[in-house]
C-alpha cells in the first residue's frame, strides 16, 4: 500500500498505538521502525507521551530520546552502516504527515543539492550572512 493512502485509512494516532513494534524502550520513548521507511533499516524514536512539536518534550523525554538515538545509530552501526542521518520535522510543511513528534534514524539517505524550493544551493554572500544575524540577533 502506498503510504499516502495509508494515511488516508489512518484513524488515531499510529505512535500511540505502537502495539508490538517496539524494538527497544525507556521511561518516556521507544525506539521502532518505520511502515513507509525510506531505507529498509529506516528507524525511529518516538516519545510515549503524544506532543506534536519539538519545543514540547520536556527534559527526561530529551534525554531518553537521545539515549535511543544513541542506540539506534548502534543498532545501525552493528547491521554495518557507517552513514546514517538523523532528522526530526516539526510542522507539515517541513513532510512530517503524523502529528506526533519522532525522530528517524535513516542509513545511507542523502538530503541532497537543493533547497526548500527546488533551486541549488548557494554558499552566503557577506550580505547575506549579515542580514541573517541581524534577524536572529538577541532572539535568544
Amino acid at each position: 500500500m502506498k503510504y499516502i493512502d495509508f494515511l488516508k485509512t489512518m484513524e488515531g494516532c499510529p505512535f500511540c498505538n505502537k502495539s508490538n513494534r517496539i524494538v527497544k524502550e525507556n521511561d518516556s520513548a521507544f525506539l521502532t521502525y518505520s511502515l513507509a521507511p525510506y531505507h529498509k533499516h529506516h528507524l525511529l524514536v518516538v516519545p510515549k507521551r503524544h506532543i506534536t512539536t519539538f519545543l514540547e518534550v520536556n527534559d527526561k523525554e530529551d534525554e531518553d530520546v537521545s539515549d535511543l538515538i544513541d542506540d539506534g545509530a548502534l543498532l545501525l552501526e552493528k547491521l554495518g552502516y557507517t552513514d546514517y542521518s538523523i532528522l526530526v520535522r516539526n510542522g507539515k510543511n517541513a513532510g512530517k504527515s503524523i502529528d506526533h513528534i519522532h525522530y528517524h534514524i535513516i542509513p545511507k539517505i542523502q538530503i541532497g543539492s537543493y533547497n526548500y524550493s527546488g533551486v541549488e544551493r548557494q554558499i552566503m554572500t557577506e550580505e547575506e550572512i549579515d542580514e541573517f544575524m541581524e534577524e536572529v540577533s538577541g532572539l535568544l
